[in-house]
C-alpha cells in the first residue's frame, strides 16, 4: 500500500491513533480508482487489521512492562477479533503475562450498556433536557 504517517507516534510513547493509517488506506483505494488499478480488498483489509493488531499489541505489552502489570484483560468489541486474540496471546505466553478474554459472546461494545443505563434513567427521572451536556463520568 506505500508508506504513510505511521499509527505510532514516538518510540516508547503509549499514546496512538489509527487516524493516519485510515487516511493511507483511503488515500490508496481512490489512488487505485483514479487509475482503473483493481484494488485487492483482501489484501488491504488483511494488511490493516495487522497493522491495527500490531499497534494493540506493541502498546499494551509496553504499558505492562512499564508499570509492572502481570495481567492483562482483552474487553470490548474488539476483543472479539479472532486475531488480536491470537496475537496477544502469543506475546503475552512470550513475557510470561497472564491474558484473560471473555468468550467472544460477551465482547461487545458499550452500545447496548449505555442504552441500558439510559433506559434506568429514563425510568428514574423521566426523558432528558436536549442542552444537557455529556460526560464520560456522569452519575446514572
Amino acid at each position: 500500500m506505500g508508506t504513510g504517517p505511521s499509527p505510532v507516534p514516538a518510540e516508547g510513547s503509549l499514546d496512538f491513533s489509527f487516524s493516519g493509517l485510515k487516511t493511507a488506506v483511503l488515500n490508496h483505494c481512490n489512488g487505485a480508482r483514479q487509475k482503473s488499478i483493481p484494488l485487492q480488498l483482501a489484501d488491504i483489509c488483511a494488511s490493516f487489521q495487522e497493522a491495527i493488531v500490531d499497534v494493540l499489541v506493541a502498546k499494551t505489552l509496553l504499558a505492562a512492562r512499564r508499570y509492572g502489570v502481570a495481567t492483562i484483560v482483552l474487553g470490548g468489541g474488539v476483543s472479539a477479533n479472532p486475531r488480536l486474540r491470537e496475537a496477544m496471546g502469543e506475546h503475552c505466553r512470550q513475557e510470561g503475562k497472564k491474558l484473560c478474554i471473555p468468550r467472544p459472546s460477551f465482547c461487545t461494545d458499550n452500545a447496548a450498556m449505555i442504552a441500558l443505563a439510559g433506559f434506568h434513567s429514563y425510568q428514574k427521572s423521566g426523558p432528558g433536557r436536549y442542552d444537557q451536556d455529556v460526560y464520560s463520568r456522569s452519575q446514572l
